[in-house]
């Protein structure tokens, strides 16, 4: 059974008439004939009655009728969802993020402005380990990522630069640096470090003040690296943003001496991505750098 065949049939059941039916249907009367005839067969029942003066439903055509109707009306709202997801109108976007995008704003100004424009696409948001989201959208389990940068990618994954922060120091409110206002990098030679995900501003303030990294204790998520400067176990080189937004009881933040140590917000997006939403979004992406 296909769909022209509940066409053809729901267009006789309407006007009982086949001749008024094949002309609506732009088919010539025979035609027609034919195609109920083999819905009919495939059936195994009458759907009309015929006779010379007027065509009836039976009871099967009658109950087939109904579900025709649902049938044809459950296909073109598929017809329709289907070309509404392929203009990027209608689908889902997976979402890696880390929590500095999360702090910064970026995530939620980025996908409100989206949602107004797309609201029936359905944004699912995870925070994720930044060292994998990048694998994550090459496997298409992930859609885009929001990651702090600079951060290695594969050939199939390109960045968009969506926020320019630097980078400023975690310490306790103990700690012996706390009641400096700026720390040259050059006092924090025997300090031990606590690591984030993103060690790049780390890195560069152990070379500014002419030291390696031999104290370190690696740490996950940024509440958690703050979690531990606050108890007191190191300090911690962190975006900027989170002296705005985050203010911990026992924790303090102090600007690094010298020309500031840039950090920046990633999108992460696949190169050859075809899905319309996810282009969409992109592009929107775009647009607001571009403003």
């Amino acid at each position: 059974m296909e769909l022209r065949h509940l066409r053809y049939f729901l267009e006789v059941a309407n006007t009982l008439h086949f001749g008024a039916a094949a002309e609506a249907l732009g088919i010539a009367v025979p035609t027609l004939s034919v195609q109920i005839a083999q819905l009919e067969r495939e059936l195994g029942t009458p759907l009309f009655v015929r006779s010379q003066r007027r065509v009836q439903l039976t009871q099967a055509g009658e109950i087939l009728r109904d579900e025709a109707q649902a049938t044809l009306s459950q296909a073109e709202q598929a017809r329709a969802r289907v070309q509404s997801a392929a203009r990027g109108e209608r689908g889902y976007l997976r979402v890696g993020y880390v929590s500095s995008t999360l702090m910064s704003g970026v995530l939620s100004s980025l996908f409100n402005h989206y949602r107004q424009q797309y609201p029936d696409v359905a944004v699912e948001v995870s925070e994720l380990p930044m060292e994998g989201m990048a694998a994550l959208l090459v496997e298409g389990k992930l859609d885009v990522a929001l990651v702090r940068g600079p951060l290695a990618l594969p050939a199939e994954i390109a960045h968009l630069a969506l926020h320019h922060d630097h980078f400023c120091l975690a310490l306790s409110d103990g700690h012996s640096l706390a009641q400096t206002a700026e720390i040259v990098p050059e006092s924090l030679r025997q300090q031990t470090f606590i690591l984030p995900e993103q060690r790049s501003g780390t890195v560069e303030v152990a070379k500014r003040g002419g030291f390696t990294l031999e104290y370190t204790r690696r740490s996950g998520a940024l509440t958690e690296v703050l979690a531990n400067v606050a108890l007191g176990n190191g300090v911690a080189v962190v975006p900027a943003v989170m002296a705005q937004t985050i203010n911990l009881p026992g924790v303090c933040y102090r600007e690094i001496a010298g020309e500031a140590i840039p950090s920046v917000l990633w999108l992460l997006y696949r190169k050859r991505e075809r899905t319309a939403a996810i282009k969409k979004l992109v592009a929107l992406a775009k647009e607001q750098i571009a403003d």
